[in-house]
């Protein structure tokens, strides 16, 4: 999944305004309605936001530390189940689920699009998988 700067959003509206293709159009139009994201960075604002997106089933947009690789990452993750300190959650980069140390998140935002928690689906299934 690609997410755009605001300038690229800005050049493919100006230079696609006439398409005749549906699929086209419809994605022009969601890129002229795009939001700004608004972003919480403080543990209680985190929980909060991830508690609501988790409510809604909305995806949600993190700044990731991760001491094993001391880097900071950009996620796009649908949150399966909340915890006290971490979160259970597919992550769209790793394509698989991911256990999330809420402490690690840096910062987050929520996303319009909608997820869906698979059938049948178990936080065992994360050890059992492996």
């Amino acid at each position: 999944m690609v997410y755009l700067s605001k300038k690229d959003v800005q050049i493919i509206i100006k230079e696609l305004p006439n398409t005749s293709n549906e699929e086209m159009k419809r994605i022009l139009q969601k890129l002229r309605s795009q939001k700004n994201l608004i972003y919480v960075r403080t543990e209680r604002e985190i929980k909060k936001l991830l508690q609501k997106a988790f409510n809604e089933k909305r995806r949600v947009k993190i700044k990731y530390y991760s001491p094993h690789s001391d880097e900071n990452t950009n996620r796009i993750i649908d949150v399966y189940q909340l915890h006290k300190d971490c979160i259970i959650a597919f992550c769209n980069l790793r394509e698989d689920k991911r256990t999330f140390v809420i402490d690690r998140i840096n910062s987050d935002a929520i996303l319009d699009e909608i997820y869906s928690i698979p059938k049948g689906w178990a936080p065992e299934s994360i050890i059992l998988d492996k």
